[in-house]
């Protein structure tokens, strides 16, 4: 028997079913309850088809107790037997990458925030090599990614970018990649071919949007408008089109100068800003909470080092799970989403370990 809590998906997905069929059902829980529904849906067509052939196996074991049973017979069953097990095994791996433990922020979209750390240009390079990584993730998951603000390094990369991502269950994929990001390879630039180190780090935070409870009070935001800067921090234009915007209670900033025009940017700005004092607050409050709670993976302390990029020995490692990984050309050109997939089943099988233990 499976360990996978195969029935209870099926009882709520037909629950989410009844639920959706209700007359005069509101707007908004009519978009919570079918984003659900479609997420529940995908585990519902795995543990639906586990059950049938498992409950295939089961009668071709009955079948192969019968006394007089043709040898030839009894050799195909045995042989179908093998076949639905094998797929059975393979429909559970898929089954648990879905079944990682679940955030309250899991459907919301995000703000992803990369910045160059200690590596100097080599840092701000891997920067745009982790912004180019993510942005294969999208495309692979059929997000929307969009930059919101920019500071590029005139060699190369970004010292810091800033990027909205949207999509379904967006949070759920990126939740795992908060952190500081470590690299170690020969720099283009480096002539004698030696190995640095550099850091990047990384920080994904729920994008609060004009439906969310958390809203900013004004009369705590300061507005400042400015003319947009270049890679070496001079102005590019003459118009006062960049908005900075800071939060005074807590001094947190945000910074918009992509857009076409000055209101554009203040709404990117505001939006970038929310989603910061909003994060800001939900630490505090994930502090107050259990150990339990704050050690979940999608909460890690953005100074820990989650992740080493080796080159030279072509190796990828997660040090929260002591996991390695190979190919990592191949990862920063899309494979990523088969780590991060990796990572959802053993976040899984913990939880599931843990509920049957």
């Amino acid at each position: 028997m499976s360990k996978l809590p195969l029935l209870k998906i099926v009882e709520e997905y037909d629950e989410l079913n009844q639920k959706l069929s209700l007359p005069g059902l509101a707007t908004d829980d009519l978009i919570k309850l079918s984003k659900r529904q479609k997420k529940i849906g995908v585990q519902y067509g795995f543990a639906t088809k586990i059950m049938s052939l498992t409950e295939a196996v089961n009668e071709n074991k009955e079948l192969l107790k019968e006394q007089d049973l043709d040898i030839e017979l009894a050799e195909l069953t045995k042989v179908d037997n093998q076949e639905k097990e094998a797929e059975i095994k393979e429909l559970e791996e898929r089954l648990l990458s879905e079944l990682a433990p679940e955030d309250p922020n899991d459907a919301k979209n995000i703000i992803l925030e990369i910045r160059a750390g200690a590596g100097g240009d080599e840092s701000s390079i891997f920067a745009g090599d982790m912004l180019r990584m993510y942005s294969y993730l999208c495309d692979k998951l059929g997000f929307k990614i969009q930059v919101v603000s920019s500071s590029s390094n005139p060699i190369g990369g970004y010292k810091e970018v800033i990027a909205e991502i949207k999509g379904d269950y967006v949070h759920s994929w990126f939740k795992y990649e908060g952190g500081v990001h470590r690299v170690q390879r020969v720099p283009a630039t480096e002539k004698q071919g030696r190995i640095h180190t550099s850091t990047v780090s990384v920080a994904v935070m729920p994008l609060i949007e004009g439906d969310s409870d958390f809203k900013l009070d004004m009369k705590e935001v300061e507005v400042i408008a400015s003319t947009s800067q270049g890679a070496g921090g001079q102005s590019v234009n003459t118009t006062y089109s960049a908005i900075q915007v800071r939060h005074t209670p807590t001094g947190l900033e945000a910074r918009s100068q992509d857009e076409r025009n000055q209101i554009q940017n203040k709404i990117k700005a505001l939006q970038v800003l929310t989603s910061r004092v909003y994060d800001h607050y939900e630490q505090i409050r994930l502090e107050k909470e259990t150990s339990e709670r704050r050690s979940q993976v999608g909460n890690a302390d953005r100074s820990e080092k989650i992740r080493t990029y080796n080159f030279p020995q072509d190796r990828l490692t997660d040090h929260r799970y002591s996991k390695n990984w190979n190919q990592l050309p191949g990862i920063l050109n899309g494979l990523i989403f088969d780590v991060i997939q990796e990572i959802k089943k053993i976040e899984a099988a913990m939880a599931i370990d843990k509920l049957n233990g």
